[in-house]
């Protein structure tokens, strides 16, 4: 690998065979650590180290809010605006007052974002044209949205933040001001109206967004009646 990386840049198998790299080549890594590299390559490269709260989490939202471009269509572009702005308010809020009972990078928590907001659109990814997108997909996109931020960023949290991270999201729903109200540090904020609304609760983590049924359901009424069944003993 070192005889590629200097000048002569040339790749010698085991084989013996030898082969040149043109000079138009340039061989990239994009690696974790350099655990496995030795000083002789780590001497032949040039190192950019990017941590990961330089990289920001808009990359992950973007990245991913651009595979869904060709399936989602015009409902995309909602869906990105709406993960871009509640996860800046909320990794900013959490980043203030949030405690975590097990220290939790901001971008773990967007990528487990991402993860519960595809549960609702994964069987909508198909290239087969028998699988058809339903007329209600912006609406549930746009609740999967609010639901995905509620039990990934907000549910990380211990119980003291917990109830605080509930009132500052009911705000956000209200279309409050939430960075001059919490005081966060948000430059060119501006607020988005969230076009929907889920319902009557106390707090919203008792809610659960039934796709089917396109509302928010308490999460005891999705347990089904236990009933003992007559033919068993007791004991």
């Amino acid at each position: 690998m070192n005889t590629v990386l200097d000048d002569n840049k040339k790749l010698c198998l085991n084989s013996g065979q030898i082969i040149k790299l043109k000079p138009t080549m340039t061989i990239m890594f994009e690696v974790e650590d350099l655990s496995q590299a030795s000083p002789a390559t780590v001497s032949r490269c040039g190192m950019v180290l990017m941590e990961p709260k330089q990289l920001g989490h808009t990359p992950l939202i973007t990245s991913y809010c651009n595979t869904l471009d060709k399936m989602l269509g015009k409902t995309a572009d909602s869906v990105r605006t709406y993960m871009h702005y509640l996860s800046d308010v909320c990794i900013e809020y959490t980043n203030q007052i949030g405690r975590f009972p097990v220290p939790t990078d901001p971008n773990f928590l967007v990528n487990s974002m991402i993860n519960m907001f595809e549960c609702y659109v994964k069987d909508w990814r198909s290239d087969e044209l028998t699988v058809k997108i339903p007329k209600e997909a912006e609406e549930i996109c746009m609740h999967a949205v609010l639901f995905a931020h509620i039990w990934s960023i907000g549910v990380a949290l211990d119980e003291i933040s917990r109830p605080k991270f509930d009132a500052f999201f009911q705000d956000i729903l209200l279309n409050e001001d939430v960075n001059a109200k919490y005081h966060l540090d948000l430059p060119n904020f501006e607020v988005k109206k969230i076009g929907v609304k889920i319902g009557e609760y106390k707090s919203i983590f008792d809610l659960f967004f039934d796709r089917e049924k396109l509302c928010w359901i308490n999460w005891l009424k999705t347990l089904p009646p236990f009933v003992v069944p007559r033919e068993v003993s007791y004991t």
